[in-house]
């Protein structure tokens, strides 16, 4: 119930500011709750109660907190302190939307851009902005509240859907899932297309499975863990560690020798010894506790992909023969859960010589689209929450073109909310409308529909092969390979793209049909380039045109400068030589989280319709660190270990953190599902694998920059012959061991040459050292030979010490000056 007119008028006092905010929330259709103090007068808030249409428009009925912040610069620290005090009331207090309200007239953008991860809309105004609502003055706060929260494209989720709120359909398939994990009645086997929601699915699951209480729960996304290390060794570590995380009751085990007991996987004195330990650990949990073990593997292709080589092969069957062989000894105490796009891993009966040890052992189960129900409860519910309202012939539409996909129903709705974005009322979506878009969506995602199908076009050739069949019309030969390949057409069939195979005319979904016969025409195109990938000014690649090459072509790829269309963003579009998309989109679907300004962001990813895969990253102006590695252009100490700190702040929030691991480790007893990706993020983090001079951009604004996180050579090389840059890998380095030790010495080279003035190559690593010894302060030197000094025990173990170190270094230089 609304706060009493006495306590109001007490906290309101003689502060023209309190009394401006709360009529304007009041005339706007809220009331006021409560009034929040805090520590500092200039900082002060309401919980304010939205009014019954609002609640609607919003979908959201809880109390809102409205913040505000008597200042003149919208500051971080604003929307650090809403968080807490959302945290610090529970359910009381909405999650979903508050209003931060400062003296600050950008107010809005800033609240916007500060707040765009943190997984709640902010809602920004400046108070200068608030005067001029009614009473005082004839603007509506409920439609400037309303303009805002429209302008949200709820659509549109880059990554993985973690919410239950964001969650659509497949919610008997998920109920039936967690019975049959509960009652250990076999192991899953979870299969599908590229952005179908297999992950969100995944992440569901797990976390249904941990609220029924009767499983320990080990999530692990192999996409990451094989990133760093494929082999059986690592996989096994890094599953012991999840088992580790699930639960305070399993921490509590004394008798473990491997879960928990090595902050890196590279702190373990002789990796062979995993295999027997691992055995160990998981015999003593299953043994001490009651409850089941739950073990998530998601993308299952990254430890045996097609074609794998002898080494991958003979991991994965050491693998699932110690994991089977614990399950055989303790029945109905282990479930494994695995997902991926192919089922080919579990259907063949041997894996190069030897029989495969999960022949047969996962039920397979594929995730199709979403029925035409729950495309209509996406469609509808997300657009009500931004003032769409969809007619019936409209959403007909949009599953016709669809195929009830849920990342093509997404892209379909942000579109048509993206064509009138800023509004302050409801608006109708029409089936004209939805014809429009979807062939804008042809040109503008054809990135997505790409996607869709790249782990086809890379690695299952005679399934992609069948598909284009279909989609050129060739119903007849389809059929004919249907009784040839039976096995390739119930896959596809599986992934919902095609129906009958005797009898179906078509792909279920149009708009996939319709992209993939433009890729076949414009393949088949003669061209009088001898490079046909080769771009020139005006070109447009998706929603982006072409301006300009920069720099050389170099072996792997070619960067072009383009601006998108119909904007004024530049992008730098990098084009992989013989590349492949499925490489590239799952390595950016593990850097699209990582935000920090000192690393490049990532945008997107697709095809040219001649089949090389292309990456759009910011494009960043500013020269590259190798223009200061030369005497005369040679850094100032102070200035070298400013950009020291800010690539090794950079790195830390890439790389492992054991500390935040222990953080979490300590506040939870059990993990949610949030909790247990930020554990196994912290845990394994992300390697760039090609730091240097070069790719290090110097921006105005941010300082240096990293860019080229080295995908373009993974995605162009096979595994077995991956390059790096002559120089850049540490000596003792094996192939496939991408550990951040590499990063670590691949920076200190990168500041030698700073320090030094001069080239590795042109100069011996001795010159360097000697010179750079001469050129800098002993205590910045020990950061750079303590850099170099890889895997050595006088070397940085962790990228926070070494952090650490580098400030220390910048204020003792800082105080000298």
């Amino acid at each position: 119930m609304p706060v009493d007119v006495g306590t109001l008028e007490a906290f309101l006092g003689g502060n023209r500011n309190k009394r401006e905010v709360a009529a304007a929330l009041s005339a706007g259709g809220l009331s006021i709750e409560y009034v929040r103090r805090t520590d500092n007068p200039k900082v002060w808030g309401f919980f304010a109660k939205l009014s019954d249409q609002l609640q609607a428009a919003l979908g959201e009925n809880r109390e809102i907190l409205v913040l505000v912040a008597e200042y003149d610069h919208m500051q971080a620290a604003e929307i650090d302190n809403a968080l807490a005090i959302i945290q610090e009331h529970g359910v009381r207090l909405s999650r979903s939307v508050s209003i931060v309200i400062t003296d600050d007239r950008r107010t809005g953008d800033k609240v916007k851009e500060i707040s765009e991860e943190s997984g709640t809309l902010f809602v920004g105004f400046s108070l200068d902005r608030i005067r001029r609502c009614k009473p005082h003055g004839d603007q509506d706060f409920r439609s400037l509240l309303l303009s805002q929260a429209y302008a949200r494209d709820l659509y549109d989720l880059p990554v993985a859907v973690t919410k239950s709120q964001d969650f659509f359909g497949r919610r008997r398939q998920l109920e039936r899932l967690r019975q049959e994990i509960a009652a250990g009645s076999g192991h899953q086997g979870i299969f599908g297309l590229r952005k179908i929601g297999k992950t969100s699915l995944v992440n569901r699951l797990a976390q249904l499975v941990r609220e029924d209480g009767r499983c320990f729960v080990a999530q692990i996304d192999l996409q990451r863990a094989a990133a760093i290390r494929p082999d059986a060794h690592y996989i096994l570590w890094s599953i012991g560690q999840a088992v580790y995380d699930s639960h305070r009751h399993v921490r509590d085990i004394r008798s473990l020798r491997l879960f928990g007991k090595y902050n890196l996987f590279s702190d373990i004195p002789d990796p062979e010894s995993v295999y027997e330990l691992f055995d160990h650990d998981l015999r003593e949990v299953i043994a001490q506790r009651r409850r089941k073990v739950a073990v998530f593997l998601d993308e299952i292709e990254r430890i045996l992909p097609p074609n794998a080589s002898l080494a991958a092969e003979q991991s994965f069957v050491k693998l699932w023969r110690i994991l089977r062989g614990i399950d055989q000894q303790y029945p109905g105490r282990l479930a494994f859960i695995i997902s991926g796009t192919n089922p080919k891993c579990v259907e063949d009966a041997k894996v190069g010589d030897d029989d495969n040890p999960v022949y047969n052992y996962f039920t397979r189960e594929y995730l199709k689209p979403l029925r035409s129900e729950e495309a209509y409860d996406l469609l509808t519910t997300i657009g009500g929450r931004i003032g769409l309202n969809w007619e019936s012939p409209a959403i007909s539409a949009a599953y016709a073109q669809t195929g009830g996909h849920p990342a093509l129903l997404r892209a379909l709705g942000s579109a048509a909310h993206n064509r009138q974005p800023t509004r302050g009322h409801a608006i109708k979506v029409l089936e004209q409308d939805v014809r429009q878009v979807a062939q804008d969506l042809l040109i503008e995602r054809a990135s997505l529909l790409a996607q869709l199908v790249s782990t086809l076009h890379d690695e299952y050739r005679d399934e992609y092969f069948l598909l284009t069949l279909l989609a050129e019309g060739k119903v007849h030969e389809f059929a004919e390979w249907a009784r040839v390949v039976p096995n390739d057409v119930a896959h596809l069939v599986g992934y919902g793209i095609c129906r009958d195979p005797h009898t179906t005319p078509r792909l279920c979904i149009d708009l996939l049909q319709t992209y993939l016969q433009r890729q076949l025409a414009a393949s088949e195109r003669p061209t009088i380039n001898t490079d046909a990938n080769r771009l020139v000014r005006g070109d447009k690649v998706g929603d982006y045109v072409i301006i300009n090459r920069v720099g050389a072509p170099g072996g792997y790829a070619t960067v072009y400068r383009a601006q998108e269309e119909g904007a004024d963003r530049f992008v730098a579009l990098k084009v992989v030589k013989n590349g492949k998309l499925s490489i590239v989109q799952r390595e950016l679907d593990i850097l699209q989280v990582i935000n920090h300004p000192n690393i490049v962001k990532i945008i997107d990813a697709g095809s040219l319709p001649m089949g090389d895969p292309y990456l759009v990253m910011e494009y960043i102006e500013g020269p590259t660190l190798r223009d200061y590695c030369e005497a005369s252009t040679r850094p100032a100490e102070t200035t070298l270990l400013k950009w020291a700190v800010a690539l090794l702040e950079a790195m830390e929030r890439m790389h492992p953190r054991p500390v935040a691991v222990d953080e979490l480790r300590r506040r939870h007893d059990e993990l949610d599902g949030d909790v247990a990706q930020a554990i196994f993020e912290a845990q394994h983090g992300v390697v760039h694998r090609d730091i240097k001079p070069a790719n290090v951009i110097l921006s105005k604004n941010r300082g240096p920059v990293l860019i080229d996180f080295n995908i373009s050579v993974r995605a162009g090389a096979p595994v077995e012959t991956i390059s790096a840059t002559p120089h850049y890998l540490p000596p003792g380095f094996i192939f496939g061991n991408w550990t951040h030790e590499v990063d670590l010495y691949q920076l200190g080279m990168t500041l030698l040459q700073l320090a030094a003035g001069a080239e590795i190559g042109r100069a011996t690593l001795d010159d360097l050292r000697l010179t750079a010894k001469r050129n800098v302060t002993t205590r910045t030197y020990t950061v750079i030979d303590r850099l170099l000094a890889f895997q050595h025990p006088t070397g940085y173990r962790l990228t926070s010490d070494a952090l650490r170190d580098a400030r220390t270094a910048l204020s003792a230089v800082s105080r000298r000056h």
